[in-house]
């Protein structure tokens, strides 16, 4: 028996209470669940008196004495300056007298990279322990403090600013970014329909994004596979297929392969060769690049097919109504998206939706550049391998003044583009101009010249954003990259190159308002071409929706174009002939929606009934109505479902139809189904999305990967789920994907013990990770593992066991507490054995239970913890033994 225990740490390994359980046992003493491994020695007092005073036992309460105490040793510790998470480094902790409890202590190396600038602090006459500064910060900083909290592992600074490097807010150091593992990663889109009678067509699509993690190295394949009828299997499509790098000097992504050049200043084309440019994401004060959403609305179980620079970059099926998509992963960071919705009896509305364009105005002294070298590979284009160098460069000057601007050297093709963005109380105005020079087999040098106006402006105050991008090319002989590749692929096979569409003007608008308590938005986008007859086109989407009491309306406006899928096969269905060569095509869709739903009931989950009411006042004149109900089910909303009936009128034509489909969210996949019926034809849709993660320790399923992700290890812990609230469960071998975590920032991860076994305990429940873009970090949780009981035992003479008591097992380890009614969680134990219960010094301030438990299979999970019920028997008496 060990009468004085004491455990020391295990360097470089936390060492903190295990993690209380949501499951708490009735009438157990919290600090029966608090780990044996912390000892304290702080100047507080515990009186016991306040639980037990008439039971008579003096327990030995001075190991309660003591709060937030260490023992030396070197902890991981997540740190936090001013409030914002900086990363996890290793901290030694030590003592710098007998008498006090061991104190961490940075380097000046550590307070550097911290963000402390040590310049500007007087240390003359302090003395560091052992050429480190250790305990409170403020003995070393003026006006600083520091505060460790051995809980959750977490060291707390307080700087004044003037004391702080000039840095950006939300900075963090790369030595804190994660490349993470060696691993395999896939993303897979698939979606099907099927016609089951009547006209349609009968479809299938497969979008894959590969990669291979090998440290800091990412190789990268996105591509489509699709099928219809009565064309067959397509072409697969290799949209890229590149090998990436993190360079944190440079601030900058180092890709070699197929990809697309930046298309913010200059038109983006894929290349086949190496870029080098400024990655924003690592620049937390700098502009993100995005994605923008695209919304629209489907009559039926539609197909949303999303096109980028002739290339097919997500494909889905939607429910009737209204839908948006906010999840792209665009293939350059500039070039409008293409939308196409094909309804149930084969009509296909498509509509373009504008891409980048805010002006380029960046902060004081900010750069960001791109270099591109290598071959176009323009789709559609017959000699497609041209060199091409291309180059952008971004220098804010000053708060409201940058300057940027970019060339383009190709084969027989010239372009250079200058331009300044200025900041002013009316707004952010870029101004730019581009001048292009092409060489056309038997016509000589096209040249031109064309300008660019740009405004964004946003009032807090008034709830509204106006983004709006003017662009008019003023000669004829002005050609972009993309249209400088067709004119001359035109006249390399003898076709009139003036028939190419060329872009004379274009505006685009985009306006978000808050009225009342809804939104009012509007895009808009409207081109005119050089020698067309049709005249300038113009497409639109405006919406406002709000509510009145339970109900919810929207009324929207969309002007569009029809495209008869009938009418085209082969290439001419491609987005490059619909909006390019041939001009316009299709009829002039302008459609008004009114929305209206209501939920039926209070609850979260609740269906809700919805209708709706369209005109359409183009070239296809008629209305439609619409009337369904949909839902979520489960307690994480992992279900959907909706039914709807709607009755359409065009000139003497009448239709109806009826539309069905479900859908369910796991931790490992998205599914979805669908099923539309009209009088001349039927259509089923099914869908399912997801990843999956090959690494060392076997494969996980997923749902779909981020930029970056984690794979999560909590050896034993089946069952338990991350974070609150969420549907992902750790699997059978301990993992599970945390599939979208942001590049480059600091990210929690929690898993939450809910679920899993009372045999197994989390040693901690948070992690933060950085990961850099496309790692796949490893976070481990360390757990405890063993058998968990209740013990519920009395001493000979009847009465309960002192308040507070430790229990030991047989090897001396503090296994638990005694709480009320003498009740203690103890875990880890063996099946058989004895425990010792200790209050006192005294000789009979112990007694022993010697117990032996039911066999347990080890394949068996436990929703709680077992009872053990037993007398403890003085040290020198016989044993007293229990069997559960």
């Amino acid at each position: 028996m060990h009468d004085n225990v004491h455990v020391r740490p295990h360097r470089h390994a936390p060492v903190l209470p295990f993690k209380r359980r949501k499951l708490m046992l009735g009438g157990l003493f919290s600090a029966a669940l608090m780990s044996p491994e912390i000892s304290f020695a702080s100047a507080s007092s515990f009186d016991l008196d306040a639980f037990s005073p008439a039971q008579g036992e003096m327990v030995d309460t001075t190991r309660f004495n003591a709060s937030n105490a260490m023992s030396p040793g070197t902890y991981r510790v997540d740190i936090i300056v001013n409030g914002q998470p900086v990363g996890r480094r290793d901290l030694d902790f030590k003592l710098p007298n007998e008498a006090a409890s061991a104190q961490p202590c940075l380097t000046q190396e550590m307070l550097e990279q911290l963000g402390i600038a040590m310049d500007k602090v007087e240390t003359t006459g302090s003395q560091a322990l052992h050429g480190q500064y250790c305990g409170d910060l403020g003995q070393w900083v003026p006006l600083a403090s520091s505060s460790f909290d051995v809980s959750t592992l977490e060291w707390s600074a307080s700087v004044p600013q003037a004391y702080m490097q000039r840095s950006r807010r939300g900075y963090i150091d790369p030595a804190y970014w994660d490349e993470g593992i060696t691993a395999g990663l896939l993303n897979y889109n698939f979606s099907t329909s099927a016609v089951t009678e009547g006209k349609g067509q009968d479809r299938a699509y497969l979008g894959l994004n590969a990669g291979l993690n090998l440290g800091a190295w990412r190789l990268r394949h996105q591509g489509a596979q699709a099928w219809d009828n009565p064309n067959g299997l397509q072409t697969y499509q290799n949209t890229a297929t590149y090998v990436q790098r993190s360079i944190a000097p440079l601030e900058s992504q180092l890709t070699v392969g197929d990809t697309f050049s930046n298309g913010q200043i200059l038109e983006g084309v894929r290349v086949r060769g190496v870029t080098l440019a400024t990655d924003t994401r690592m620049l937390p004060q700098s502009q993100q690049g995005y994605a923008p959403q695209v919304r629209g609305i489907a009559e039926s179980n539609a197909t949303v097919t999303i096109s980028q620079n002739g290339y097919t970059i997500y494909e889905t099926t939607v429910a009737p109504g209204p839908f948006v998509i906010d999840d792209l992963n665009a293939t350059g960071q500039g070039g409008d998206l293409t939308v196409s919705v094909t309804e149930v009896d084969g009509r296909r509305n498509t509509f373009v939706v504008p891409y980048s364009v805010a002006p380029q105005l960046l902060r004081e002294g900010a750069t960001q550049y791109s270099v591109t070298a290598g071959r176009v590979q323009q789709r559609g284009v017959a000699d497609n391998k041209e060199p091409i160098l291309q180059g952008t460069l971004q220098h804010g000057l000053s708060d409201y003044l940058t300057a940027y601007g970019g060339s383009t050297l190709a084969e027989e093709y010239t372009q250079g583009k200058l331009g300044v963005a200025i900041g002013t109380a009316l707004g952010a105005f870029s101004l730019d101009g581009s001048l292009s020079s092409t060489g056309v087999q038997d016509q000589g040098q096209l040249s031109g010249r064309s300008f660019g106006l740009g405004y964004n402006k946003t009032l807090h105050a008034t709830g509204t954003h106006l983004a709006m991008g003017a662009y008019r090319f003023s000669t004829e002989g002005y050609l972009s990259l993309p249209d400088a590749l067709n004119v001359r692929d035109l006249a390399r096979r003898g076709q009139d190159t003036l028939a190419y569409a060329r872009q004379k003007s274009r505006l685009d608008l985009t306006i978000n308002q808050k009225l009342g308590d809804g939104t009012l938005s509007l895009y808009a986008s409207s081109v005119d071409y050089w020698r067309q007859q049709q005249g300038r086109q113009t497409s639109f989407t405006a919406s406002y929706g709000s509510t009145w009491n339970t109900i919810g309306w929207n009324l929207s406006a969309q002007r569009s174009r029809v495209q008869d899928t009938q009418q085209l096969t082969g290439r001419e269905q491609s987005d490059e002939v619909f909006f390019g060569r041939n001009g316009q095509l299709g009829k002039v869709d302008n459609r008004f929606m009114l929305t209206l739903s209501m939920p039926l009931g209070k609850e979260s989950n609740a269906p809700s009934v919805y209708a709706s009411l369209s005109r359409d006042t183009g070239d296809n004149r008629g209305s439609q109505q619409q009337v369904g109900i949909n839902g979520l089910v489960g307690d994480n909303a992992e279900g959907n479902y909706g039914i709807s009936a709607s009755r359409a009128i065009s000139g003497d034509s009448r239709s109806t139809q009826a539309n069905a489909y479900a859908g369910y969210r796991t931790d490992v996949t998205s599914l979805r189904a669908g099923y539309g019926q009209t009088r001349d034809s039927s259509q089923v849709s099914f869908g399912a999305d997801g990843g999956v993660v090959v690494h060392g320790g076997g494969i996980t399923f997923a749902q779909s990967l981020g930029e970056a992700s984690a794979l999560v290890h909590v050896p034993g812990a089946e069952g338990a789920t991350l974070g609150t609230g969420s549907a992902t469960r750790i699997n059978r071998g301990g993992y599970a994907v945390v599939p979208s975590l942001t590049a480059f920032q600091s990210n929690p991860i929690s898993v939450d013990p809910e679920g899993m076994s009372m045999d197994v305990e989390l040693r901690e429940s948070t992690r933060n990770v950085v990961p850099t873009l496309g790692a796949l970090s490893l976070v481990t949780f360390e757990t405890n593992s063993g058998r968990a009981v209740v013990l519920k035992a009395r001493r000979e003479n009847g009465k309960p066991l002192p308040f507070a008591a430790q229990v030991f097992d047989e090897h001396g380890r503090e296994v638990g507490v005694i709480g009320q009614a003498s009740k203690a969680f103890v875990r880890g134990v063996a099946d058989t054995g004895s425990l010792t219960v200790k209050w006192s010094e005294a000789i009979d301030g112990q007694c022993r239970i010697s117990y032996q438990l039911a066999p347990q299979e080890k394949a068996t999970r436990q929703a709680s913890a077992e009872m053990l019920q037993g007398l403890c028997v003085d040290s020198s008496a016989g044993l007293g033994v229990s069997k559960l």
